[in-house]
């Protein structure tokens, strides 16, 4: 075994802390080193110095850990703590000793200082992490821009026709990093975003001839959605064939950006039936997807489908959006469709089947939604009376007149609105109604919807 004294102080005194810290027993000390032998006969041999005021001695350490240790150990670790301390030159070597007792008489100084420690390492991990990560950050950003700003330029010049593609070639460096290509990438989306007319295809050719329609196929196959969506939406704009051919594996895709993504592409692919993949939907098509699906489809002036064809759908979001259609596109051959919605359990469908019936001015329809009336939701009521100012004939008055004598303030206003738009005798007949009920203030009414602020 190897003596004391042929250790180094300072490693032999991180070995002893390590030791404290896992509590680990250890015997790789020699015993037999007179040097050895002398300092732990003196220190035994010392007058106990821990005696409490009652004349009873105080226990060195705590049951616990004795319980923890083993009292055979504690001696042992003490005893080679008290002969490490020969590495020390002699008028150190006191101070040491009286440490020593100390911290086993008083045991809480060893988790002190562990605690210590281990406070003093974590702020400097921290400080480490922070100086190495802004470092990294920074380095990646301006490696970002400086490739950026080069691709930039050079790609401008060739579609601006300044430079030949080889040349271009030859000063696009590291295109086949992944990076890179990532960056590429972006460049081309730009483009596409801000040029337009003969522009189009050259930045599709870009894109191809250097193979970063690759990246973007392996990207649609990744696990991570985010991926999945910069995948499709690199090759909606720069490869419209590939995109074309995968577009409709997406649309059910379990992450709901994706299929936004995927629905959104469809109607730029598909102009010929934009609206086709509502039939193939198994989930919901969100607002968000319905309102940039009608933004693209508008943009590009595509063909207007019949939108009757998916009004039928199980799916209320379709059936919904297929309403908001025919009332934009004022579909009127949808007439028997939407009568039929009247019936759907939706509430929102409902409303927006009143709504097209008011819109379209489908008169049929006044009888129909009239009958609706005492079984509908307030919104819906709502909906009803606004519909009979625009299709409500002298038939209907009586009926606008029983809601005036008896329902709740805003259908009575809603009511008074569509009797004195109908024709003049409508507006003759709710003046009479007000004198002959002084009770119904029908002039506050009137005065209110006749201002043209309301």
């Amino acid at each position: 075994m190897t003596s004391i004294k042929q250790k180094k102080p300072i490693g032999f005194l991180l070995y002893w802390v390590f030791a404290l810290i896992f509590l680990i027993p250890l015997n790789g000390i020699s015993k037999n080193s007179k040097d050895n032998k002398a300092a732990i006969h003196r220190i035994d041999q010392a007058p106990p110095k821990s005696i409490l005021k009652g004349g009873q001695p105080r226990k060195e350490l705590s049951d616990f850990a004795v319980w923890v240790l083993g009292s055979e150990n504690i001696s042992s670790i003490k005893k080679q703590l008290l002969a490490f301390g020969n590495n020390f030159p002699p008028s150190f070597q006191p101070s040491y000793f009286q440490f020593v007792k100390k911290v086993y008489t008083y045991p809480i100084i060893i988790l002190l200082l562990l605690l210590i420690g281990f406070l003093i390492a974590n702020i400097l991990t921290v400080l480490l992490i922070i100086y190495f990560g802004n470092n990294i950050k920074n380095h990646k950003e301006r490696y970002h821009r400086i490739f950026l700003n080069s691709y930039e330029e050079n790609l401008q010049s060739y579609l601006f026709g300044d430079i030949e593609w080889d040349l271009v070639r030859l000063k696009l460096k590291r295109t086949n990093k992944k990076v890179n290509r990532k960056i590429l990438t972006h460049v081309l989306l730009s483009f596409k975003e801000n040029l337009k007319g003969e522009m189009d295809e050259q930045i599709t050719h870009i894109y191809l001839k250097l193979g970063l329609e690759k990246d973007s196929l392996k990207l649609t196959k990744s696990k991570l959605y985010y991926r999945r969506i910069e995948g499709l939406k690199a090759l909606t704009n720069l490869d419209p064939k590939s995109a074309k051919e995968i577009v409709p594996n997406f649309l059910n895709d379990s992450n709901y950006l994706v299929r936004t993504e995927a629905q959104i592409a469809y109607v730029m692919h598909y102009p010929e039936s934009p609206f086709e993949f509502l039939k193939t939907l198994k989930n919901p098509f969100t607002p968000w997807t319905q309102l940039s699906s009608f933004h693209f489809f508008r943009l590009h002036q595509v063909p207007v489908p019949v939108f009757e064809t998916y009004i039928e759908s199980e799916i209320p979001t379709i059936r919904n959006f297929s309403l908001r259609m025919i009332i934009f596109f004022q579909q009127f051959e949808s007439a028997p469709a939407i009568f039929k919605m009247l019936d759907n359990e939706v509430e929102l469908t409902r409303a927006l089947a009143i709504r097209a019936i008011n819109n379209l001015r489908l008169y049929d329809g006044a009888s129909i939604i009239k009958d609706m009336y005492p079984s509908e939701t307030l919104n819906n009521k709502l909906e009803i009376i606004k519909a009979l100012k625009n299709i409500g004939d002298e038939a209907d008055f009586n009926f606008l007149e029983s809601i005036i004598r008896s329902e709740s303030i805003s259908l009575k206003t809603e009511a008074c609105r569509s009797l004195h738009f109908i024709s003049n005798i409508g507006t003759e007949r709710l003046n009479l109604l007000g004198q002959g009920n002084k009770d119904l203030n029908i002039g506050h009414f009137v005065a209110h919807v006749t201002d043209h602020r309301n």
